[in-house]
């Protein structure tokens, strides 16, 4: 397991500590793969090892590894199969939220169970609320001291194994309170309590031994000591640590992919076809190369994230990229690896078409990758909205050209027919653009609501054309045909580059 410089000694020792034991486990993992069964020997060695406390604080009988630490685990455990998925979903039932909104006693109680191995769940998706978290059924009313949980879970996996769930639940049903997002509140369900049950065990593609179920929540009873955080404020002890989440469930996908790599090529080294080995043929040679590039590419984006989140900075943007390619990765490489070793990829006796399957559930859980192109981009656009050059018609070559000068119309009057010109050498520059009203108001130094009067008075004289957002709000404005035709002659807009000659090729208007 390659090491990046920036771990600590301590993560690098673990990481190699790691790395043998999982390679001493392979083999029981494949034959409890083969046997259907969940290899619960080889997870109580992980427990006893303490390797479920990677991340967890050293005063709660934790390593103190971070993130980090959490990623190097997941990333081998991973090439575990079940033992990898069962890992992550414990750290995903209640890690993060303990250490950021547990109070001290909770944090004794339930981290140093977690630290000696407890598996837990997280237990979010229901029957009616699967990417739209926010849509829970799951209802929690308070009686007395206690809670009272009613409703159903579905795709929890952990199921049955673990004895710590993390439950989001409903508490009310206040339009006013759901519109702001506080009717959701946190809460730890433990098994054995009474009314709590496992419904059914699902059959999932790339699951073979990894429990997935239905939990049925039938008048749960819970101590208010069992509630993390405040009362409706599960939605944001869900939300924060969805960073963590993506990035751990990431990294356990991304463990298998340098085990396939060395598999193709362990492969193709001694398949003869064509009176030579595959590994000759450039286009194997090409996959192989696409692989090694992906798993790199993979384990950077995952490790960069985990120390941003050990640092303390928001990796939001980061942590879905890492969900997104890690996934996306694995499924091309399984394919890859198939289409490498042709009918023998297809057979279940080598590991690459799992990996496919694998591949297939990481881009479901843990928010779809869908969901994760929505983050990268409702979040990562933000960074790149400080352009502080516009395109502008350069007076020598009479050409746009991105600019860094302020605007030349700074300092100037600015009357509807200044403001018409700008638009209108916009166009030149920008024929196919809207002005945004900030655009406007850079250019011109005045406030928003000045230029808003100003675009307004060009439109009911039809000269520009305003586009308004869903409430009807002016966002971006445009000059129009006759706008144009008023700003400037119709020799203004022209242009004609050096090779076109317009005697000879034919000058017209």
């Amino acid at each position: 397991m390659e090491p990046f410089p920036w771990w600590t000694e301590q993560q690098k020792k673990f990481a190699e500590e790691l790395y043998k034991f999982v390679n001493e486990h392979m083999p029981a993992a494949e034959k409890a793969f083969w046997a259907r069964k969940f290899p619960m020997d080889i997870v109580r060695k992980v427990q006893e090892k303490g390797y479920f406390g990677a991340g967890i604080p050293k005063r709660y009988g934790g390593m103190e590894l971070g993130a980090t630490g959490c990623c190097i685990a997941a990333e081998q455990l991973g090439r575990l199969y079940a033992v990898g998925h069962v890992f992550v979903v414990s750290m995903l039932g209640g890690y993060h939220q303990l250490l950021h909104f547990g109070t001290e006693e909770q944090k004794k109680k339930w981290l140093t169970k977690m630290a000696k191995g407890q598996l837990g769940a997280v237990c979010i998706t229901e029957p009616f609320a699967g990417s739209d978290a926010a849509s829970v059924m799951t209802t929690a009313r308070k009686e007395g001291d206690e809670w009272v949980i009613m409703g159903r879970k579905r795709f929890i996996t952990g199921a049955g194994p673990a004895d710590r769930y993390f439950v989001y639940a409903k508490t009310s049903d206040d339009p006013e309170v759901i519109r702001r997002y506080g009717h959701l509140t946190a809460f730890i369900v433990e098994k054995g309590t009474p009314g709590f049950s496992l419904e059914k065990i699902n059959e999932l593609i790339g699951f073979e031994n990894v429990p997935n179920g239905y939990l049925n929540f039938d008048d749960v009873r819970i101590p208010d000591e069992n509630r993390v955080g405040d009362v409706g404020a599960g939605w944001a002890v869900m939300t924060s640590g969805l960073n963590f989440e993506r990035l751990v469930g990431s990294a356990v996908v991304g463990g298998g992919l340098e085990d396939i790599i060395k598999m193709v090529i362990y492969y193709t080294n001694r398949r003869v076809q064509f009176k030579q080995q595959t590994s000759r043929f450039v286009n194997n040679q090409f996959k192989i190369a696409d692989m090694i590039t992906w798993n790199k590419l993979a384990r950077l984006i995952t490790y960069y994230t985990a120390m941003l989140l050990d640092s303390g900075q928001n990796a939001a943007v980061e942590a879905s990229i890492a969900k997104l390619l890690n996934t996306d990765y694995a499924i091309q490489t399984g394919l890859d690896a198939v289409q490498i070793m042709a009918g023998d990829g297809l057979t279940k006796f080598y590991p690459v078409e799992r990996l496919v399957r694998e591949g297939k559930i990481g881009q479901i859980v843990a928010g779809t990758n869908e969901i994760q192109k929505l983050i990268i981009y409702r979040m990562g656009v933000l960074s790149y909205l400080d352009m502080p050059f516009r395109l502008r018609i350069d007076p020598e070559l009479e050409i746009p050209i991105l600019s860094l000068d302020d605007s030349p119309w700074k300092g100037k009057e600015i009357t509807e027919e200044v403001m018409l010109k700008i638009l209108a050498e916009d166009y030149r520059a920008n024929p196919g653009l809207y002005m945004t009203i900030e655009d406007l108001q850079k250019e011109t130094g005045l406030g928003k609501e000045k230029v808003l009067e100003l675009v307004s008075a060009l439109e009911q004289k039809k000269l520009v054309v305003n586009f308004r957002d869903s409430r009807g709000n002016i966002i971006m404005s445009k000059a129009n045909y006759e706008g144009l035709r008023r700003a400037y002659p119709p020799e203004h807009y022209r242009y004609f580059p050096s090779w076109f000659d317009p005697e000879e090729l034919g000058f017209f208007g």
